[in-house]
């Protein structure tokens, strides 16, 4: 299925490409591979604006605690989260690692994080600390297995100069879902392959089972829950947007395959830490915004975390880093350019810094909607389930299958994966 608009994901597979190719050069340690015994080891990934980034954090702190020894390791994101199951069974996982959400939740099973519960209380860290929801990812069961580092709010974005153009009214605070399908509708125009909105809100497909709050499965007991209702709401209205308003195309529409900043989109849904992306590809070609979520949509949560390796021998050493990645105002400055800071006085410091058409965004809205999103578990065997999420849901928006006998399909073929 085709993929629309500007995704983490996508993002991470073209820091993947970059960071294959800096490896081949001999640019890029491979994490797990090496490391000092006498030294703290910290792994870290991403492209080389973060891999910079997480160098200059490594050096401020070497310089505000002299007497530390810590040694940095890193991989382009796609491989570093390929062998984080590999290390965390083998041992061989840096001390301190980043590591987005859905590593935390997707991976807890294999016991290879620490819990961070007992460090947490003795330092007397409150939830307050850091923007709304930020822990939310790190609490598995009975236990917290990281601290936020950056969060990702999400809004929708829209296309100011076209919704005009069609004498569509802007984006209010408070709008509900039915304004949004109206608003698709409305721009919606096959004559100008001019659309509601791209196919699947963008991140195709953990936003569309997870709008109104569903998932298509329970991690805690392991068992489907594709079927639940919320699940079926949800896809209905990915189809009701293909099919019964024409507002958005069907995957299988290759020629569609532009994203919001190609300025024939109404809408989209908005990654915030895509603001430069953003920026840089509308330029002065029309004029948008961002609008938080209806009422009604829940969606997903995205950041990424600071863990602890359960098998550090040095767990005092990196829990003091650990805090200061997540804690330390000028660590979390230093993050501003590829994320929103975590930290609650960071974040507004970030916000006050914007330019003044950046700082005009809803970002107090989106940052206190974070605190009810869910985390779209990934890793191992959940991505298969993902995986069949994505093929059904393709049927549905290709082949006008039905939404509930394409969820069945999910409910029976994940049951036969959890069960495996």
């Amino acid at each position: 299925m085709a993929r629309h608009g500007i995704t983490r994901r996508r993002l991470l597979g073209a820091a993947a490409g970059l960071g294959a190719a800096t490896a081949a050069a001999g640019g890029l340690a491979g994490c797990g591979f090496t490391r000092d015994r006498d030294e703290l080891l910290f792994g870290f990934h991403g492209d080389t604006v973060s891999i910079g980034i997480y160098e200059s954090i490594v050096e401020l702190y070497r310089r505000k605690y002299p007497e530390a020894r810590i040694g940095y390791t890193y991989a382009d994101s796609w491989g570093f989260s390929q062998r984080l199951p590999l290390m965390l069974r083998g041992g061989t996982a840096p001390d301190v690692m980043v590591v987005a959400e859905s590593w935390v939740s997707g991976l807890s099973h294999l016991g290879g994080y620490a819990d961070l519960t007992d460090f947490v209380e003795a330092d007397g860290l409150t939830e307050d600390r850091w923007v709304p929801g930020s822990l939310n990812p790190a609490r598995i069961g009975d236990q917290l297995l990281c601290l936020p580092v950056i969060v990702y709010p999400k809004g929708i974005a829209y296309n100011a100069t076209l919704l005009t153009e069609r004498g569509v009214p802007l984006p209010q605070p408070g709008w509900s879902e039915r304004d949004v399908v109206e608003t698709a509708a409305a721009v919606a125009s096959g004559g100008d392959r001019v659309w509601g909105m791209p196919a699947a809100f963008g991140l195709f497909p953990y936003d569309v089972a997870t709008v109104h709050g569903g998932l298509p499965f329970s991690v805690e007991s392991r068992t489907m829950t594709a079927t639940d209702e919320r699940m079926v709401s949800a896809v209905e209205l990915i189809s009701d947007l293909i099919h019964e308003h024409r507002a958005m195309p069907t995957g299988a529409q290759s020629q569609y395959a532009v994203n919001f900043t190609s300025g024939v989109f109404g809408m989209e849904l908005f990654p915030g830490y895509a603001l430069a992306s953003y920026r840089e590809q509308i330029g002065t070609r029309f004029e948008w915004g961002v609008a938080p979520y209806p009422a009604e949509w829940v969606g997903t949560y995205q950041n990424n975390n600071v863990a602890i390796f359960g098998g550090s021998r040095r767990k005092e050493e990196a829990w003091h880093f650990a805090t200061f990645l997540s804690t330390d105002p000028d660590a979390q400055r230093l993050l501003q350019p590829i994320g929103t800071p975590a930290l609650a006085t960071a974040a507004a410091q970030w916000q006050d810094d914007l330019q003044p058409e950046d700082r005009a965004l809803p970002w107090t809205q989106m940052l206190q909607d974070m605190d009810r999103q869910l985390v779209a578990y990934q890793g191992g065997i959940f991505n298969k389930v993902w995986d069949i999420l994505g093929q059904e849901v393709e049927a549905v928006q290709t082949r006008d299958v039905p939404v509930r006998e394409a969820l069945r399909q999910v409910q029976e073929r994940g049951t036969q994966i959890l069960r495996a």
